[in-house]
């Protein structure tokens, strides 16, 4: 082979390279061989020294590859250093294949650690915000309360549902408001001892053995009386139409109310109050239909149908949310950082292979040259 078909071939094998480089290269070996020449050798056996042109360029980009590694060390210049290295055929394939399958997954622990610290972050922030910014309510999505009509009543308390067939019993702020009217037979049991309220001659009468018990009574016009709710244990009112109303307090920590209420012809309701007078629980019983709401559920029963309504438990859902958020985000860390720490050792020992390598190929370049 002549001089021009070589460094032509040479120079179609590194057409990778900056033209720079290549022109370096090119001006190198014409150099050299003129150099051989002009010592009285024959041009066809320095061509013929050198080796096949193809191999000579591989082990060039080689060696072009591992300088441009060493002036910025960075791990795809490094892969191209290996990938040269590859290419000459002295990184075996039993050593390519599982070093490709290692990287692989090792990219693969990345982007898996990486996602799981940005969904834990993610589902963090949202939980988080929630449980800072507000939560599901606790309580039914109703109030009901005993109000007259009166604008100031209303006031006086939460939201509304208005039985004005019962006048004798009515709440006004902190207060139960009596009214006594004929055939009206109040029982209350308070914290000082019971109390029974009638109409006597049009005369309001109150029976109880305690006098602490009458105190807790305050008047509030004719035949009509006030008494803090916080004093009432329990309440029974009958009417002379047949109607009944009934309350009593529960528990001691966080004290509830339970109404029922029932009118002559049959139909019943009752509820439950949270000590805020939030209604937590109601049910309606009128005749073979009823209507019941309690703990999340919707239960509608006629004569002939049946319908059962189960809310998500909303608590529940936030609260298994937060501890997988919880879980995911260290997971991801841990992971980051085992994939940190592998990779730092993949690059040591990839480095160390490298300047081997390339030491063997410079050894061979060398070996050409001086032939």
């Amino acid at each position: 082979m002549k001089q021009d078909a070589f460094i032509q071939q040479l120079r179609h094998e590194l057409r990778s390279l900056p033209k720079e480089a290549i022109d370096e290269i090119v001006a190198d070996y014409r150099e050299y061989i003129g150099d051989a020449i002009a010592a009285g050798r024959n041009e066809e056996d320095v061509i013929a020294a050198l080796g096949d042109p193809a191999r000579l360029a591989r082990e060039l980009k080689a060696q072009a590859n591992y300088r441009r590694w060493e002036k910025r060390r960075s791990f795809g210049n490094l892969m191209r250093v290996v990938g040269s290295i590859a290419g000459l055929g002295l990184l075996h394939l039993v050593l390519l294949v599982p070093l490709m399958l290692y990287m692989l997954v090792l990219t693969a622990g990345y982007i898996a650690s990486g996602a799981l610290t940005v969904a834990g972050l993610v589902a963090l922030a949202l939980f988080g915000s929630h449980a800072l910014l507000g939560k599901p309510a606790e309580t039914a999505p109703f109030n009901i309360h005993l109000f007259d009509g009166d604008a100031k009543h209303r006031d006086a308390s939460h939201g509304t549902l208005t039985l004005d067939d019962i006048d004798a019993l009515k709440v006004v702020g902190d207060r139960y408001r009596l009214m006594l009217d004929n055939g009206t037979r109040i029982s209350i049991v308070t914290s000082a001892g019971p109390i029974v309220l009638r109409l006597q001659d049009d005369k309001p009468v109150i029976d109880t053995p305690s006098e602490a018990a009458r105190k807790l009574l305050t008047p509030d016009g004719d035949a009509a009386f006030t008494i803090a709710r916080r004093d009432v244990i329990s309440l029974e009112l009958h009417t002379d139409d047949g109607d009944r109303v009934s309350l009593a307090r529960t528990g001691r920590d966080n004290p509830s109310t339970i109404w029922s209420m029932a009118s002559d012809d049959g139909k019943t309701a009752s509820f439950t109050e949270d000590e805020h007078g939030k209604t937590t629980g109601a049910a309606i019983h009128d005749g073979p239909a009823s209507v019941a709401i309690e703990n999340g559920q919707i239960a509608i029963d006629t004569a002939n149908q049946h319908v059962h309504i189960v809310a998500s438990n909303i608590n529940a859902l936030s609260s298994y949310s937060s501890r997988a958020s919880l879980a995911m985000l260290p997971i991801g860390i841990a992971g980051l950082l085992f994939c940190i720490w592998l990779t730092r050792i993949t690059w040591r020992a990839l480095a160390r292979y490298v300047r081997r390598q390339i030491g063997v190929i410079s050894a061979s370049l060398e070996r050409d040259a001086s032939v």
